[in-house]
């Protein structure tokens, strides 16, 4: 067992990682690595000439623990792997709903690595997860695999598989046929070679060898996707409807291909959603706690109440002015307005470590930008007040954004998949961890659930503060948030940037 630092992803929780084969089995040695890894931009790490596989297996906590596990296969056309987007992330979601989920770094590329190389690593992959069923709490009837792209027909290889014996399938925008005109050029090429007989394209159109004992499937593609036709996903679930095979079909109408588990605002990006409550449904994944219990989302209900023991309103006179205009922030009838202009920010009076803190938010146009700043740091706000100039803090930003800050920076023609808008958790020039599912960079806590209201409608944020972490409640559930955060300790900070927008139900409670 070792960690490797550059498929690492900026993974967490923590991983370990298994060797597939000895270096005998391989017919190669630790000296003969030839791996390369590329980083292109936006969490999209890219491997390729592996000739040494593993498995990176992150575990859920004993607590969450269902006993189901994952194989997750990133796509990449057979040529490399998409060992991020469509790897580490996946994986760490998976481990927060409980299931024990490993990354698959399989061989590809071509040449040696053609067919059958990718399905024999991913058979040992599923082996060595049965082999540590005992060790890891795993039922071993509770075993499925997961793929996107190429990876999705390494994944329907290893579904329609009776030598694998896998229990479940979920295949995301997969390459299925290997047949002209509907598979991907590039990933035939890579597995089957230039010009592979009429009988292994019939072979590994995995479609054709869909039967009884195929497992349940959960399938998901995109209409307009162009590098891989939907036609793919339409053929497996028709073989499944002959061959009476359960599964769930999602086609959305945009998409495009290969976003993986970015989890952004289109109907597309809420495909995690789908598939957990399809594995919800098959007991794969436990369901959401009901009836009348003690959850966070009660305690925040009550936070709201001005006779539980502790906690006061934070007025005009608990804070002061850093970098506006006199005019920029003002107080009418215990609200606080803000015009937005210029960026700037409001910082409470005194500084504070461990904390819960309850705001309600409106922002009075579309497109509306702000947020408050926890453990704002004492030299960034010197820095902003000596300055007088329009800026921003540092310390963690708990955000707030309308959703038609997306339609704005789309219409603008620049890439909205850094950011979310119903609340994203991140550092800034300050360290921490974010919990997942994480941007695409790796540097924000994006929201588990979508729950944030438009502009002209009243947001209520719960968040605590506490040991160096920081946690986010949205209208009354937990959604994102962040540890190891240092420094701990700070002012608590209002901002805009440039949108005018009001708070009002400020209330805080110190914590020991």
């Amino acid at each position: 067992m070792n960690s490797h630092a550059d498929d690492s992803a900026k993974a967490s929780p923590p991983y370990q990682t298994f060797s597939l084969w000895s270096d005998s089995e391989l017919g190669n040695t630790e000296s003969d690595n030839t791996e390369v890894f590329e980083a292109r931009g936006v969490s999209n790490g890219w491997m390729t000439k592996i000739n040494r596989p593993t498995l990176a297996v992150y575990r859920p906590t004993p607590e969450s623990n269902t006993g189901t596990g994952i194989v997750i296969c990133p796509g990449g056309g057979y040529g490399g792997l998409s060992i991020e987007k469509e790897g580490h992330a996946v994986a760490q979601w998976m481990a927060e709903q409980g299931v024990t989920a490993g990354v698959l770094k399989y061989r590809c590329g071509g040449g040696a690595n053609q067919h059958p190389v990718p399905l024999q690593d991913a058979r040992r992959a599923i082996a060595i997860m049965r082999e540590n069923a005992a060790q890891w709490d795993l039922k071993t009837d509770q075993m499925g695999i997961l793929g996107f792209s190429a990876g999705g027909h390494l994944a329907a290889s290893v579904a329609t598989d009776e030598e694998a014996d896998i229990n479940y399938a979920v295949l995301v925008y997969p390459v299925i046929s290997m047949r002209e005109g509907v598979t991907h050029q590039g990933s035939r090429r890579n597995l089957l070679g230039d010009s592979p007989t009429e009988e292994l394209s019939r072979e590994m159109s995995r479609d054709e060898q869909v039967n009884e004992s195929t497992c349940p499937t959960f399938l998901m593609h995109a209409g307009d996707d162009k590098a891989v036709p939907v036609e793919n996903s339409l053929r497996f679930y028709a073989a499944m409807q002959k061959h009476n095979i359960p599964g769930e079909l999602h086609i959305y109408d945009r998409g495009g291909h290969g976003f993986g588990m970015y989890r952004g605002d289109r109907p597309v990006d809420q495909w995690p959603d789908a598939c957990k409550a399809w594995m919800q449904m098959n007991g794969w994944i436990a369901k959401e706690p009901t009836g009348d219990t003690t959850a966070a989302t009660d305690s925040v209900h009550a936070a709201m109440d001005d006779t539980q023991p502790g906690w006061t309103s934070l007025t005009e006179d608990d804070f002061a002015h850093v970098n506006s205009n006199d005019d920029t922030w003002s107080w009418h009838d215990g609200v606080l307005h803000c015009t937005g202009r210029p960026v700037s920010v409001l910082r409470t009076a005194k500084q504070y470590e461990n904390f819960e803190l309850v705001v309600e938010w409106m922002h009075e146009k579309p497109a509306g930008n702000s947020g408050c700043f926890v453990w704002t740091t004492p030299e960034s706000i010197e820095k902003l007040t000596e300055a007088a100039k329009p800026g921003l803090p540092d310390g963690i930003e708990v955000q707030m954004l309308d959703h038609g800050y997306t339609d704005m920076i789309r219409q603008r023609g620049k890439d909205t998949s850094w950011f979310g808008t119903n609340g994203d958790v991140f550092p800034v020039r300050v360290q921490m961890t974010p919990f997942p599912p994480l941007s695409p960079d790796g540097s924000r806590s994006f929201p588990r659930k979508h729950l944030a209201k438009g502009h002209g409608q009243w947001n209520q944020y719960y968040v605590r503060a506490i040991n160096g972490e920081v946690r986010l409640w949205v209208n009354g559930e937990e959604v994102s948030g962040g540890t190891d955060i240092e420094p701990a300790q700070g002012y608590l900070c209002l901002e805009s940037e440039g949108s005018p927008i009001q708070f009002r139900k400020l209330r805080i409670r110190e914590l020991p």
